[in-house]
């Protein structure tokens, strides 16, 4: 393993991986003006273009990770970004919406490729000593680009319409690939393969797919509904970890769920992703009702979440490396749970300064939080299984991305202006309650968590 990887090389892999929660969130400010070009509610738009978008990484990620454990890194990575920009060039190229839900659909399953085997091949071309650090970077890359995602979506479709949210993109995949292509030393990427492909695990997929599907859907839908689709989630759920105990060639490797280190870092990120996700898309609505702010003051305040984050995952980063991976995820949980606590705590206050102090708490804590759970979970599975592993955990990031919008769409009923002061108190307390379980979660991870060997 070089001790020294090339920084191009990290480049390319950082880049592509950028583009993923950064098109999560951009297209948030961006569904009012869809829904108008299509004559539909950005409601239900949210629908399509968004929960859809975090289902197929959910359901996609962990076969992704598998596939470039078979195939090749590298090469898998490479065939996501082709994805991810055939589904950008058709929203922009087909004046129909039909077409932009499909270059969703396209770019999700490009992006699922991305994600999983950027953070395969960061352990690859990293010493162990260093990985704690540049999760955190990478954890911070990530979850920065999910946060400004409403940013750069607000200025791009304020001045060039909304399919230059899509546009943006190109450029950006044209220079990771080219990064990629100019380190030809790294091309044994392709040869890191472990086996023949032995298939994939279609109808584990279909099962988890139609558990997730229902779930949400369900949940958005009145009368009795809610209750009829939990109990078909949890039975489809049931089915699908049976059949996962049986099959040969499993769509989720549950042997990885043995190692408690792995099961509790994901369980953080994902939690964690909770959280982040549901205020990217539920403070702008309370910005905008309550405090009748505009787009570019809301961006502001949402970017010291993100500057917040950065800052604090190079710092978690060189704690993990003095302290230890438990106690830095722990003084990043307790920071986090002060900032959510403060944003339940003064929700309606006229004064607008508690918000910028809050997130730089709630993103703070993210960012020296993210990078050290992955280092703990990823540092107990054997190189060979990485990929697998990777996108496990990647799978665990989106589902939790996924839970926080549908906690929002539950939540919120559209009532007038002194309900929703009450739906957020009531958001926030879940997101309290959330950090708190992680925090409790944190307890359990190892003092000390040894590497496992092939």
């Amino acid at each position: 393993m070089p001790e020294n990887p090339p920084r191009r090389f990290i480049l390319a892999i950082a880049l592509g991986a950028f583009l993923i929660p950064l098109n999560s969130t951009m297209i948030a400010v961006a569904l009012p003006s869809i829904g108008n070009t299509f004559q539909v509610s950005p409601s239900d738009l949210t629908l399509w273009l968004v929960t859809s978008y975090l289902l197929v990484n959910v359901i996609l990620q962990s076969p992704a990770g598998k596939l470039g454990d078979m195939l090749g890194r590298r090469r898998v990575f490479m065939i996501g970004m082709s994805l991810f920009a055939a589904g950008v060039l058709l929203a922009t190229l087909v004046p129909l919406l039909s077409a932009v839900a499909a270059s969703r659909v396209l770019m999700a399953a490009g992006g699922a490729m991305l994600v999983p085997n950027a953070m395969a091949l960061l352990r690859t071309v990293i010493p162990e000593a260093r990985r704690p650090r540049a999760f955190g970077y990478f954890s911070a890359m990530l979850g920065a680009s999910a946060a400004t995602g409403p940013l750069v979506g607000g200025i791009l479709t304020s001045y060039f319409g909304w399919q230059a949210i899509f546009l943006f993109n190109l450029p950006i995949l044209l220079l990771s690939w080219w990064l990629m292509h100019s380190e030809p030393a790294y091309g044994h990427a392709d040869k890191e393969r472990h086996g023949s492909p032995p298939g994939f695990d279609l109808v584990g997929m279909g099962l988890l797919a139609v558990s997730l599907g229902v779930l949400v859907i369900g949940l958005k839908s009145d009368a009795h509904w809610p209750i009829t689709a939990l109990f078909l989630a949890a039975l489809g759920l049931f089915c699908f970890v049976r059949w996962e105990q049986r099959t040969v060639n499993p769509f989720v490797e549950l042997s990885l769920f043995r190692r408690i280190p792995f099961v509790i870092g994901g369980v953080i990120v994902g939690l964690h992703n909770l959280g982040m996700y549901a205020l990217l898309f539920q403070l702008p609505f309370l910005l905008k009702e309550w405090y009748r702010l505009d787009a570019a003051t809301i961006g502001q305040i949402l970017l010291s979440m993100t500057l917040s984050m950065v800052f604090f995952s190079t710092l978690g980063g060189r704690m993990s490396e003095r302290f230890g991976v438990r106690t830095t995820i722990l003084c990043g949980l307790v920071i986090s749970l002060i900032g959510m606590v403060c944003l339940l705590m003064t929700t309606g206050s006229n004064a607008l300064w508690w918000m910028p102090f809050s997130l730089a708490f709630v993103g703070g804590g993210i960012g020296m939080v993210m990078g050290p759970s992955q280092a703990a979970a990823l540092t107990v599975i054997s190189p060979e299984h990485s990929g697998v592993a990777s996108g496990l955990l990647s799978t665990m990031r989106y589902l939790g991305g996924v839970a926080g919008i549908t906690v929002i769409t539950v939540v919120f009923t559209g009532a007038d202006t002194t309900r929703l002061l009450a739906q957020n108190r009531l958001c926030f307390a879940i997101y309290v309650a959330v950090y708190l379980l992680a925090l409790l979660l944190a307890f359990k991870l190892p003092r000390n968590t040894k590497p496992a060997t092939t």
